[in-house]
């Protein structure tokens, strides 16, 4: 038999003051009974009741004896220490190179690393994408554009709508072998550099980088996303950063299509189910024998199988036109050899569904060579 297949201060009582007390009040002044009105007078209606309260309430002043020692030499001004501390506190500011030059991103809204990502592809060839440096003021500028990891840690990867995660990278070059990282992250080599400057046809540069998706990711069919802050560095001379000039947010999506892979293993040796022809040899036919056989399925999404014998179930004799009978089971249940279609909805890096074949009475054909063909199709639901 040979099979062919399609595809997340205390206040209030809590500090007491020392025993020696000092009441502040105003002194009535010698022309006559006019006195400074109480401070409620004097507060807008609607201002915080707790805040009168405590207003209204006694001055209360410590003695000399209660008061900690006063750090202050004589005749030094406060005003002198301060300005002093203030100058003890910029001289400890270390001096940082001063922005000499303007410019901003363009030309970069969405990082597409693979249009339709297929997880049994061999080859996933990467995208390059651009991004533009527009030059706006000062003096010619050396730059460095940074791009970080994204929302999920320190690892590029994607999450889908089915909760699963899709690896992908950002490189400088074609052969993927130059990690672009963020001065945050890594280091300055790590930046994808140019220059722009004022000169006529040098105040726009157009430089990018290559998107990659790992094959063999398994995967289940989905929308994937991420997010990553694209950052604008003034740089120096010597490749070190200046000064942040500009930043931009960008997306970064993809598609995972439904697919699967099938093959026939028969006796320890696989066929691709799409591409090769596989055969179940029974030797000399006797009644009751059997052989088996087993499709393997890896997947990211459910899918069918649909089972077509080409003579209706039969081994068939073309010569003589004589025919015999045989039955089939998968996973230990009897199909209809002569057309059938099985459902899974579930997938795994490895379903194996074994088929078991057994041959009817050969007792009254004629001797002769008895073959069928068996059409599997196995369908990404």
């Amino acid at each position: 038999m040979s099979g062919t297949t399609t595809r997340g201060w205390q206040g209030g009582d809590g500090w007491r003051p020392p025993a020696e007390r000092f009441l502040l009040t105003f002194a009535r002044p010698t022309g006559g009974p006019r006195c400074r009105p109480p401070f409620s007078d004097r507060v807008p209606p609607g201002r915080n009741a707790a805040i009168l309260d405590a207003m209204q309430q006694p001055t209360r002043l410590r003695s000399a004896a209660a008061r900690p020692s006063d750090a202050r030499p004589r005749g030094v001004p406060l005003w002198a220490l301060l300005a002093l501390a203030l100058l003890l506190a910029l001289a400890s500011v270390p001096a940082r190179a001063t922005q000499t030059c303007y410019a901003q991103l363009s030309g970069l809204s969405q990082v597409t690393p693979v249009t339709s990502y297929d997880p049994f592809a061999a080859l996933q060839p990467p995208t390059y994408n651009t991004v533009t440096v527009q030059y706006i003021a000062g003096s010619n500028c050396l730059f460095g554009i940074g791009i970080d990891s994204g929302l999920w840690s320190n690892t590029r990867r994607m999450l889908g709508f089915s909760g699963n995660w899709l690896s992908y990278d950002l490189y400088k070059d074609g052969a993927l072998t130059q990690r672009v990282g963020d001065y945050g992250t890594g280091n300055a080599s790590n930046l994808i550099t140019g220059s722009v400057s004022n000169g006529r046809g040098s105040q726009t540069a157009t430089t990018g980088f290559y998107a990659s998706v790992p094959a063999g990711q398994l995967v289940g069919a989905s929308y994937y996303f991420d997010q990553v802050t694209v950052t604008l560095y003034q740089l120096n001379s010597a490749g070190t950063i200046v000064a942040i000039m500009d930043s931009a947010i960008v997306q970064v999506r993809a598609t995972v299509r439904t697919s699967v892979s099938a093959t026939v293993n028969v006796g320890g040796v696989r066929s691709n189910l799409a591409a090769s022809t596989a055969n179940v040899d029974f030797g000399e036919l006797t009644t009751g024998a059997s052989r088996s056989f087993d499709l393997e399925v890896s997947g990211n999404t459910g899918y069918s199988v649909t089972i077509q014998s080409q003579n209706g179930g039969q081994l068939v004799n073309s010569a003589a036109n004589t025919r015999i009978p045989y039955s089939m089971t998968v996973d230990g249940r009897g199909v209809a050899a002569g057309g059938t279609t099985l459902n899974y909805y579930s997938y795994s890096s490895l379903d194996r569904h074994t088929f078991i074949i057994v041959i009817g009475d050969v007792t009254k054909v004629i001797a002769g060579t008895y073959t069928d063909y068996l059409l599997m199709t196995v369908t990404a639901n």
